[in-house]
């Protein structure tokens, strides 16, 4: 018998979960109108506008990365080179 009821008891609620799923897909349909179409392809259009400037932010942020570990490197022979010199006038 409890494994009678309980079979009862996991259909209903298979039941009754396939309904609300039905029932969230049909709202979400009714949604997509033209007029949410047009949105949601705006809404996309600005997250990848959006992308894009992230990614050109991130490149120039790389580019000074880049540059300050040139003009350390720049310095550090120019350290070098001022070090020579002074040893050598001495």
């Amino acid at each position: 018998m409890p494994d009678a009821s309980l079979s009862q008891s996991k259909i209903k609620s298979y039941h009754g979960t396939r309904e609300a799923m039905l029932e969230a897909r049909n709202s979400r349909l009714k949604l997509q109108t033209p007029a949410y179409q047009v949105q949601v392809a705006k809404a996309e259009g600005n997250l990848q506008l959006i992308n894009m400037i992230l990614m050109s932010f991130s490149a120039e942020q790389n580019a000074c990365i880049d540059q300050r570990v040139n003009l350390s490197q720049h310095m550090h022979r120019t350290e070098e080179a001022l070090r020579t010199m002074i040893y050598e006038m001495k």
